[in-house]
């Protein structure tokens, strides 16, 4: 059984500007990403679906600031929901520089990270650092290669399986969509799929597709909205989104999915 650190466990008060839903239980391994900061200026980010109205806290890395990190909200899904999945087998597909699969790991799962951007020794190297820093380093197998070729030789052939998938990797069409169709093949008969960004219509194709499927859905309501799409015997989490927020409408590319809470 993994031990989650009591350094990272702790429950310190987050920054102001910050929000997890109640009910999830905490936890804030900041320390191990050094480089991690609060974008001082997120409505320079010229990513057309970053959702710069929403009022949270936009974590980069200062080494490369426009590419944001999960949420606080947003990690605090991930690692609940790893939580239960504990020491069950899981696939994060893209990790950038590891805060999204720390959280994974804190949960207890055991994680298979596919990405090609570990095939560069200084992505490879700060990666491992943050997950040693938060001792899931053991638990974690960080493997360079591109979705879906990866992830599918890994099914084929070393006969993986995973009953919990986190989905955010390539971001542009067609890659969300090809991830969730190696995602349906490669998932367990139980299983949950989570997507991050489906602010993005290309990100929201793979949602459609496991929909499509047969597989339920959910969508969660934080600063660049999530989604769950499960089958079998899996739950997706409750999550309740911050009222201290004026929630826009969902983008007509979400329309007709059920939002929680």
């Amino acid at each position: 059984m993994l031990d989650r650190p009591s350094t990272a466990a702790v429950e310190a008060a987050f920054p102001a500007g910050d929000y997890v839903s109640p009910g999830l239980r905490r936890v804030q391994p900041d320390a191990c990403f050094p480089f991690m900061a609060i974008h001082p200026d997120k409505a320079s980010n010229p990513w057309p679906w970053l959702r710069k109205s929403i009022p949270h806290n936009y974590y980069s890395d200062r080494r490369s600031p426009n590419i944001g990190f999960v949420s606080r909200d947003e990690a605090h899904i991930l690692y609940n929901t790893a939580l239960l999945f504990h020491g069950q087998r899981a696939l994060e597909i893209g990790c950038w520089l590891g805060w999204s699969a720390c959280h994974l790991a804190l949960g207890g799962v055991e994680l298979d990270v596919v990405d090609p951007i570990l095939a560069d020794p200084d992505f490879y190297g700060s990666v491992t650092a943050s997950l040693s820093a938060a001792s899931v380093n053991d638990h974690v197998h960080l493997i360079p290669g591109g979705s879906p070729s990866e992830v599918l030789r890994l099914h084929n052939h070393e006969r993986r399986s995973w009953a919990l998938i986190f989905i955010d990797g390539n971001h542009e069409r067609p890659g969300p969509l090809q991830d969730a169709k190696a995602a349906h093949l490669v998932a367990a008969p139980n299983a949950l799929v989570l997507f991050h960004d489906l602010a993005s219509p290309d990100v929201t194709e793979g949602l459609n597709y496991l929909r499509d499927q047969g597989w339920q859905t959910l969508i969660y309501q934080t600063m660049q909205i999530m989604g769950a799409a499960w089958r079998g015997r899996c739950r997706p989490l409750p999550h309740a989104p911050d009222p201290a927020v004026e929630w826009p409408q969902m983008p007509d590319h979400l329309k007709g999915y059920q939002v929680s809470g």
